[in-house]
């Protein structure tokens, strides 16, 4: 029988697994395309609606970064079935990643790299309103 007691770790793995190693696209990982993105606009704040498949600011949604949310959204339903839970739990899914543009350092294992800190939050909200909510947080730079 579906849970809606899973919903946490599917917040907790989703935001894991979309600001991990795992998510590479092209050229390099998504967080280090939209940091470069972020920097290029002074926008430091991309807010994804997970069920709706649609983010925001437009200025922050380069065709890789356009290509790497759809392909996390729409893989979405299978982590919430796999997870023992039920998408009719699930009224809305949103994700904000936050990047401290002000604050960097050089990256400690390779000197040629300036990081920013980083805040992904995941936030569920099933049909009886219970928010499950998860963040993320670290340290990311470009690679290119």
């Amino acid at each position: 029988m579906a849970s809606r007691k899973t919903l946490k770790s599917v917040s907790h793995n989703f935001g894991h697994s979309f600001v991990s190693l795992m998510n590479f696209i092209e050229t390099d990982y998504f967080l280090g395309l939209l940091l470069k993105e972020m920097r290029k606009t002074k926008l430091n704040r991309l807010e994804v609606d997970i069920l709706n498949d649609k983010s925001y600011p437009k200025e922050l949604l380069t065709l890789k970064i356009l290509k790497s949310i759809g392909y996390w959204n729409k893989s979405f339903p299978k982590l919430v079935e796999n997870s023992g839970s039920s998408m009719e739990y699930v009224k809305s899914a949103k994700m904000i990643i936050e990047f401290d543009l002000a604050l960097s350092r050089v990256c400690s294992h390779d000197k040629q790299f300036i990081e920013n800190p980083y805040v992904c939050e995941i936030t569920i909200l099933d049909d009886n309103g219970k928010e499950y909510r998860k963040q993320q947080n670290g340290w990311w730079f470009p690679e290119n």
